[in-house]
């Protein structure tokens, strides 16, 4: 089996990197900040969206805090990061078999799998901004297939939220999801994923290895 993995939730606990700098953008021009828990919910269409929810009724200050938020976010998106328990093994264990496609700015994702050498495990790597368009679209799965020359029946796609389910769906591929990224339960289930995990090692321990 190939594996076409996302970033944040998935593979990686981005959260408290992602809120220091939306509430450092925010805290600059004198807005209330959020908690874990409400950044949570903003996660997972790319970083335009992420601050546009964060704005919410404020939304002409767009380009104002978007600025603010990707200078900080460019400098610490390393600080906190941490691998899902059960990820570092799963990649070991199936080095060249996998591909990253995230909504992410590819420069920030990039510094993530830089900073725990997990490059080497990636036959591909797509961003926000080098996939031809963002998840829920199909089209980054399938140029990682046909760069990476998988067949698509034995690929699946690993995510832990709504645009990862559609991209898999629209691109004709199964999907698993991991609850204890972004993504609620309640939410993801009507949208009707393969399989549905309670998080990442729960995955890495299955029979879809």
């Amino acid at each position: 089996m190939n594996y076409i993995l996302d970033l944040d939730g998935t593979l990686v606990d981005s959260i408290e990197d992602l809120g220091n700098a939306i509430n450092y953008a925010l805290s600059e021009l004198g807005f209330p900040v959020y908690d874990k828990e409400e950044i949570k919910a903003f996660v997972g269409n790319g970083a335009v969206n992420f601050v546009l929810q964060s704005l919410g009724n404020r939304q002409d200050k767009l380009e104002e805090v978007y600025r603010l938020f990707m200078e900080y976010y460019n400098k610490h998106c390393t600080d906190t990061v941490q691998p899902y328990p059960g990820v570092v093994k799963f990649l070991e264990k199936n080095s060249g078999k996998c591909a990253v496609l995230t909504n992410k700015p590819i420069y920030e994702s990039l510094e993530i799998l830089r900073k725990f050498n997990w490059e080497k495990h990636f036959t591909c790597v797509l961003g926000a901004d080098t996939a031809p368009e963002r998840k829920p679209s199909p089209s980054g799965i399938l140029k990682i297939i046909e760069d990476s020359k998988w067949n698509p029946s034995e690929t699946i796609m690993v995510g832990d939220d709504i645009p990862d389910i559609g991209a898999a769906k629209a691109a004709g591929i199964k999907v698993a999801v991991v609850l204890s990224g972004f993504g609620l339960e309640e939410e993801l289930l009507p949208f009707k994923p393969d399989y549905m995990f309670k998080d990442f090692e729960e995955f890495a321990q299955s029979e879809l290895l």
